[in-house]
């Protein structure tokens, strides 16, 4: 019965933050209300964590299992990410890194996720599913490494 009421008590939070609208989190200055001067990133099976060689400081990135959006301005940028870590503790997977050049629309929403078959990132706007840019790993490092080196 215990048990039980765990499950329920998890299934109803996890059914509020599915219903709740997400906490916007602006980079490097870009202005939150301005959806015709900015794009929205959502996190999939990626971490965002870097914007244009500026690396995200790991106090303004969230828990992932908050309900968050990123907002950048509009435009060229190379989004930095990595992979997150998954699969059992004794056969982990290799931690990858990846810097990805986007173009990003005004007014848009993205995500950026990754293919783990053929280790390959990339981002797709989320009205359509179309991926607009992809890239391959710049380093590979042993899981549970520590993290990627931006610089």
């Amino acid at each position: 019965m215990r048990r039980f009421s765990k499950g329920i008590i998890l299934l109803s939070f996890v059914l509020l933050a599915a219903c709740s609208k997400p906490r916007q989190i602006a980079v490097n200055g870009a202005p939150l209300h301005e959806p015709s001067k900015t794009a929205i990133l959502q996190e999939g099976s990626l971490f965002f964590r870097g914007l244009d060689g500026k690396h995200l400081d790991l106090s303004d990135t969230p828990n992932p299992y908050d309900n968050v959006v990123f907002v950048v301005t509009a435009g060229k940028h190379v989004i930095g990410a990595m992979n997150i870590q998954g699969g059992h503790i004794v056969m982990p997977e290799d931690l990858r890194c990846y810097k990805i050049e986007a173009d990003l629309q005004p007014g848009m929403e993205y995500m950026i996720a990754e293919d783990k078959e053929r280790h390959q990132a990339y981002v797709k706007r989320k009205d359509n599913g179309v991926r607009i840019a992809t890239a391959k790993p710049f380093e590979t490092q042993v899981a549970y490494s520590g993290g990627c080196n931006w610089k």
